[in-house]
């Protein structure tokens, strides 16, 4: 994974916070070979008073990745089919995608310099996705979610400080 993935998956992970939201990178949608498809990020709200939507994540750093993605508009389908919205998301504007290239269904989103909060960055939505008619989450979903909620943890950290589980 590179520098500029790793950055976009922490400015999404910043906006799509704990508790109101759960939020997993790297997401497969299900276990074994059954389903070898996997999101760059899904994000849930946690909250049933808004809804409870699952956004999936595409997140593309070069123009050449976008172009080979745009050949195969279905690769996402076996995680997207399950998502309320589904977004590429770039970190830069318009050196990886542009506008009308967006497929209809999804959204688009962008790294941008932040004034507000005076030099950090954010993800700006450049194009909000329609929101999808999602099909039931099955059992090889629940399966890829289930192996990472029973995942043991190697290390946490409360407070800044790092406990491991041999600790």
């Amino acid at each position: 994974m590179t520098k500029k993935t790793l950055e976009l998956l922490e400015l999404l992970r910043s906006q799509w916070p704990h508790p109101k939201y759960a939020f997993i990178s790297e997401f497969r949608g299900g276990t074994g070979w059954s389903r070898d498809s996997r999101a760059d990020a899904i994000a849930m709200n946690l909250w049933p008073s808004e809804g409870l939507e699952l956004v999936g994540f595409e997140i593309k750093t070069s123009r050449q990745d976008w172009l080979k993605e745009l050949k195969q508009p279905d690769k996402c389908n076996p995680i997207k089919q399950f998502c309320d919205r589904w977004y590429l998301v770039t970190d830069e504007e318009y050196k990886v995608a542009n506008l009308e290239e967006i497929p209809e269904d999804w959204g688009f989103m962008h790294k941008v310099y932040d004034y507000s909060e005076k030099s950090d960055y954010t993800v700006k939505i450049k194009k909000e996705s329609p929101k999808l008619k999602p099909k039931p989450i099955d059992k090889l979903f629940i399966a890829s979610l289930m192996r990472l909620a029973s995942d043991p943890f190697n290390e946490i950290i409360i407070n800044g400080r790092s406990y491991t589980a041999s600790n």
